[in-house]
C-alpha cells in the first residue's frame, strides 16, 4: 500500500529538487569551512551562502542580506531571541496559539507571559488589547498556527505595538514559504523560520532575520569562533557574524540554496489555496467531525485540525495509517495553549497538512477515509 504524506506542518516531504544532490555534492566534492579559509573552495563555498542569504532578504523583503542569521533551527531562533532579549520578569505578549518552543524558553527565563484572547475565527483579538502596551518588553506571535493553521492579524497587531515601541518577533514556522508577506512593510523586528518546512530543504537549519536596532539591543547568545576580528576577545559588532559563532552548517544552507533555486513560491500558493478549498469542502459534508479554526480558506494554510466526536482521536490517526496509508500527527502537536484556545485540550486533534506535492486526489482519499472513520 502506498502512502499519503499528509504531515508537512512537521516536516515538507519530498523536498524541492536538487537539495539531497547539491547537499551531497557539497560533501563529497567540496566540503570546506567559510570565513576562514581564503583558498578557492572556500571562497565559492562562501558566495553560494551569500546568495542564500540574498534570496532570503528577497522573499521576505529584510532589511539586508547580512541581516539574516542562520541558525541550528527555528526552535534555535527563537531563543536567541528570547534568551537574548528578555530579562526575569519582563511581561510578554503573546498569542494563545504559541508552540512549546516559545512558551518554554520564556518560562525558564521567568517572563510575565500574557496571552491575547481569541476570537471565534481562531485569531488573536486584537480589540481586547489595552490602548497603551509601553509595559511590555516584547511580543512574539505566530504567523499561522500550526494546530488551527489560521493565519493571524501581523499588520494591525505591528501597528498597534509601534505605537508602543514593543518590538515584535514572528514565528514563520507554517508561514514562510506558504504566502507572501513584507517583513519591513509589516514592521517585524525579528523574523524567526525553520528551512525544513514551507522552504522545502532539509531539517536542522533555522533563519532569523532582524532589524539593525532589534540587533543593536539583543544579547548574542551563544559566542565563539567567527573567522573575523579573530585577534580580539570580544564578540565581533555587525552582522551576521555576531549572531553566527562556531561553523555553520553549511550542507543545510547549501540544500536550502538549491530549494530556492528550485522552488516558484507563488505557484505553490496558488496550488495550496486551490487545495484548502478542496479539503475545506470535503471536511463540512461529513458528519461527527469538528475542524478547527477559520474556514475561510484565504485566512489559512494548509493545514487542517479534526476533532471526532464520536472516536478516539489517536485511534483513528492509527486506523488512518495502518488501513489507508494516510500519514497525519495526533495529539497536541506541542502547542497545548493552542489547543486550549480550541477546546480540544488535553485530547487534541488529527492533523493534516499539505506541502506543493499534494494533490487533490490524495486529498480525496483522505476524505474518504475520514468519512469512513468518523
Amino acid at each position: 500500500m502506498n502512502s499519503i504524506y499528509l504531515d508537512n506542518a512537521a516536516t515538507s516531504f519530498p523536498k524541492a529538487n536538487g537539495v539531497s544532490e547539491a547537499m551531497k555534492r557539497f560533501l563529497d566534492e567540496q566540503c570546506c569551512n567559510i570565513g576562514r579559509g581564503s583558498y578557492v573552495r572556500a571562497q565559492e563555498t562562501g558566495m553560494t551562502v551569500l546568495e542564500t542569504r540574498e534570496r532570503i532578504r528577497d522573499l521576505f523583503d529584510c532589511p539586508d542580506e547580512k541581516h539574516v542569521v542562520f541558525t541550528g533551527g527555528l526552535t534555535a531562533s527563537l531563543n536567541m531571541i528570547i534568551k537574548g532579549y528578555v530579562r526575569f520578569g519582563d511581561k510578554v505578549l503573546i498569542s494563545s496559539f504559541e508552540h512549546n518552543s516559545v512558551i518554554r524558553p520564556l518560562m525558564q527565563v521567568g517572563a510575565q507571559i500574557v496571552r491575547i484572547p481569541a476570537d471565534e475565527d481562531g485569531r488573536s483579538n486584537l480589540s481586547a488589547l489595552p490602548e497603551d502596551l509601553s509595559s511590555f518588553r516584547l511580543c512574539i506571535h505566530t504567523f499561522a498556527s500550526n494546530v488551527t493553521g489560521t493565519i493571524q492579524p501581523i499588520a494591525p497587531l505591528a501597528r498597534k505595538l509601534k505605537d508602543s515601541s514593543v518590538p515584535l518577533c514572528i514565528d514563520a514556522a507554517q508561514a514562510a514559504g506558504h504566502f507572501p508577506f513584507s517583513m519591513s512593510s509589516l514592521g517585524i523586528d525579528a523574523l524567526c523560520m525553520p528551512a525544513h518546512k514551507g522552504l522545502l530543504a532539509a531539517q536542522g537549519l533555522g533563519i532569523l532575520c532582524i532589524t539593525d536596532g532589534f540587533a543593536e539591543l539583543l544579547e548574542p547568545l551563544i559566542s565563539g569562533g567567527t573567522g573575523s576580528v579573530s585577534d580580539s576577545f570580544a564578540i565581533p559588532s555587525y552582522l551576521p557574524d555576531r549572531f553566527e559563532a562556531g561553523t555553520l552548517n553549511l550542507p543545510g544552507v547549501i540544500g536550502l540554496h538549491a530549494a530556492l533555486e528550485a522552488t516558484d513560491f507563488k505557484a505553490n500558493r496558488l496550488h495550496e489555496r486551490k487545495l484548502i478549498e478542496h479539503f475545506t469542502r470535503g471536511l463540512l459534508g461529513i458528519p461527527y467531525i469538528r475542524v478547527i479554526g477559520s474556514l475561510r480558506p484565504e485566512l489559512r494554510v494548509g493545514v487542517f485540525s479534526v476533532d471526532f466526536d464520536r472516536r478516539d482521536n489517536a485511534e483513528i490517526a492509527y486506523r488512518l495509517e495502518k488501513e489507508f496509508g494516510i500519514l497525519t500527527r495526533c495529539g497536541l502537536h506541542c502547542a497545548p495553549d493552542a489547543h486550549r484556545a480550541s477546546g480540544t485540550f488535553p485530547e487534541g486533534t488529527v492533523r493534516f497538512s499539505f506541502s506543493p506535492a499534494t494533490t487533490e486526489e490524495e486529498l480525496d482519499a483522505a476524505l474518504s477515509a475520514i468519512d469512513s472513520l468518523a
